[in-house]
């Protein structure tokens, strides 16, 4: 196979090692996806159990912070109850605060609470912890609330706080009293926070932890560690997580303990009830979910490997001699058929045999198409880009033979040429080719080569890089140009063309505005100068139609006069000889404006206005050294006399003095007997004789 199917001298471009995967590899992928389901729903069905667990640790985290609330609810109650009871007793109501101090002490024998009786201030009235009579310590002051509670004649259960005595945690179950003056006084059972957590700790099961904070955050107890808390503040953490009346968190306490924990308001108190477990516990069954998924995916991979193996082993053999005969086609070489037990790699080796065929035929194609498309295409694999491969277009454009430059697909040296852009020269390393070699692309840009010969090429170039399979490294580069030469020399042409109108329209509005002038000057009147204005600018568009016929390069004089003279004569009394001859475009004007006055002027005063005048138009070619000139004449017969020549030039004289001496000629006027002998003599640059032109009768 040509070049087209492999770089110059057979090398071979891979991918990675990385990239690539024995089959057996596959083949365990392919098991595994199809163990992927049940194991999919082996692990839902343990998630969903663990995650069933998790729920059933929280509703239980609730239930057991509910259950502490129902338990120390209880036992507040009680205290109520026997406040309440204290306070209807007749000697407080007769203020006799001896026989009441004694009841009190009666009521709270045996338990370590403490009645006591005290006014809005920090008096005391009495309290069961002294003996009636003893001086009695200042009470703790109330707060705001608590004062605006007892207006309210509302109980009140406080949050902890150090007992005077001692500095004991303890709260406080309080109400207002009213004496029969009408005084009131606030009545109180304090209650050690011990007292609390002795009938809390009988109700929390193990492995849970159940703590209890004030309205404060303020620790009233906990099940665990009771002493270390009691009267301290909680976490604000937690605490901030504790928001409404009930709920689940997970949280850190101040022991480091990861938790997951459940809490209740009590409506009673305002304390917060918290049933805490530790998470470790909590999440155990989603460990052992995942050790469970975990066990199970590896036993099935193990199988899967097992068989990928097994199986693998058998597709290696036969997988190398497919890769040794695609390797075979690759780089043109015969494909022999691959004897084998596996169907699907027998399908394999009889499609490379077909597209052993197939490509031959697209290569023979491809190189059919490149040896006849109308553009020049050059590939190289040289880094310098000095070996390249051509097609038929490329060579004859470069000016190679097809001889020299042989069978497309083999690599040839460049020749020797001198490239240009911008009117700089190009070298080698900044041409496509070369720069597409080092990953650069190139649209359309334009060069001029010059072969050794001496041609000038222009070329419109386009070049991409080849990479290899991995499309990182550039292992060779392509370039296409079409040969632009005529195309560039045409639109040259066409400037100058363009300047050439520009210099001619501006040379036409010149001398219209020249006649204009003379014309306005010459004139008796406006409706005078516009007829003869009219007039003399219709001749000037007849010279146009003749130059535009002629393409703008040149008239033709015989064409000239026709257009000039004939639309305005006599039919049948002008007579016109002489040789063809070619007018420049200067020359068409000045001739036209000359025949147009003339037989303006002869109509007018002349020949033409007479019943049996003529006129005759000849010309000739004649040597006047240094060059040749046209010798035109005009020649009136038949006219009315002339009083000899005339003592003053009227404007047509002078505008045919004017239109010879522009062109570097001059004009030559006599009056004769029969009338006016004109002879124009123009300097002629090209010059097309032919035989004498016949008269017109």
């Amino acid at each position: 196979m040509g070049a087209l199917g492999h770089a110059p001298g057979g090398s071979h471009t891979s991918n990675p090692a990385s990239h690539r995967y024995r089959a057996r590899t596959y083949l365990l992928g392919l098991i595994a996806v199809a163990v992927v389901p049940v194991w999919a729903f082996a692990a839902y069905l343990l998630m969903s159990f663990a995650m069933a667990k998790q729920e059933d640790y929280r509703e239980a985290a609730v239930q057991l912070a509910r259950q502490a609330a129902a338990v120390v609810d209880g036992e507040l109650n009680q205290v109520i109850t026997r406040l309440d009871g204290l306070a209807r007793s007749s000697e407080l109501a007769e203020a006799n605060f001896a026989k009441l101090h004694a009841e009190a002490r009666r009521l709270v024998a045996g338990t370590d609470q403490i009645v006591l009786l005290r006014k809005f201030g920090e008096e005391q009235v009495l309290n069961t912890q002294f003996d009636f009579g003893t001086a009695l310590p200042a009470a703790i002051t109330l707060t705001p609330e608590e004062v605006a509670d007892f207006h309210s004649k509302r109980i009140r259960i406080s949050g902890v706080y150090a007992s005077p005595i001692g500095g004991e945690p303890r709260i406080a179950v309080a109400r207002p009293v009213t004496l029969a003056p009408g005084d009131t006084l606030v009545m109180a059972i304090t209650v050690p926070t011990s007292a609390i957590h002795a009938a809390l700790v009988r109700h929390v099961p193990a492995g849970w932890v159940v703590g209890i904070g004030d309205r404060t955050g303020v620790y009233v107890t906990r099940s665990e560690r009771h002493e270390q808390v009691t009267g301290k503040p909680g976490l604000p953490d937690y605490l901030e997580k504790a928001a409404g009346q009930s709920g689940t968190f997970v949280a850190t306490n101040q022991f480091g303990e990861v938790l997951l924990a459940g809490y209740v308001r009590s409506a009673l108190s305002g304390w917060l009830f918290g049933a805490n477990v530790p998470l470790a516990v909590v999440e155990a069954p989603l460990w052992q979910s995942f050790w469970g998924v975990l066990g199970m995916g590896a036993l099935a991979m193990l199988l899967s490997a097992v068989l990928a193996y097994l199986v693998g082993k058998s597709l290696t053999r036969e997988t190398a001699a497919l890769a040794s005969r695609a390797m075979s086609l690759g780089e043109g070489r015969p494909v022999p058929p691959l004897k084998t037990r596996l169907a699907e790699f027998a399908l394999v080796s009889d499609a490379f045999q077909a597209a052993q065929s197939m490509l031959r035929k697209r290569t023979s194609e491809l190189e059919t198409v490149l040896e006849t498309v109308p553009a020049a295409v050059w590939f190289t694999y040289d880094p310098e880009a000095r070996q390249v491969i051509r097609n038929r277009y490329a060579a004859e454009l470069m000016g190679l033979s097809l001889e020299e430059h042989g069978t497309f697909g083999a690599p040839d040296m460049v020749i020797d040429t001198v490239a240009m852009k911008d009117g700089r020269s190009v070298p080698r390393e900044d041409r496509p080719l070369t720069r597409a070699m080092r990953g650069e692309h190139t649209d359309h840009e334009e060069f001029a080569y010059y072969l050794p010969d001496g041609t000038e090429r222009i070329l419109l170039s386009s070049a991409r890089p080849i990479y290899d399979a991995a499309g990182r490294t550039v292992v060779g580069a392509v370039q296409i140009s079409l040969d632009i030469s005529e195309r560039k020399r045409a639109e040259e042409q066409r400037q100058l063309l363009t300047k050439e109108l520009d210099h001619r329209v501006k040379n036409n509005l010149a001398i219209v505005q020249a006649l204009a002038q003379q014309t306005l000057r010459n004139s008796s009147s406006l409706s005078e100068a516009t007829t003869v204005l009219g007039a003399r600018l219709a001749a000037l568009s007849r010279a146009q139609d003749v130059l535009t016929r002629n393409s703008w390069a040149e008239g033709d004089l015989r064409e000239v006069i026709d257009a000039s003279v004939l639309v305005q004569a006599p039919h049948g009394r002008i007579e016109i000889a002489g040789p063809v001859v070619k007018l420049s475009p200067r020359q068409v004007m000045a001739v036209t404006l000359a025949m147009h006055e003339l037989t303006t002027n002869a109509v007018k005063y002349g020949a033409l206005g007479e019943r049996g005048g003529r006129v005759r138009i000849d010309w000739q070619i004649v040597k006047e050294r240094p060059r040749h000139v046209l010798r035109l004449t005009w020649l009136e017969s038949g006219g009315p006399p002339v009083a000899g020549e005339p003592e003053k030039k009227g404007f047509g004289s002078r505008l045919l003095e004017q239109v010879a001496a522009g062109e570097g000629g001059r004009a030559e006027m006599r009056f004769t007997d029969d009338g006016l002998r004109c002879t124009l003599v123009l300097p002629m640059q090209t010059t097309i004789v032919a035989d004498e032109a016949p008269a017109l009768g």
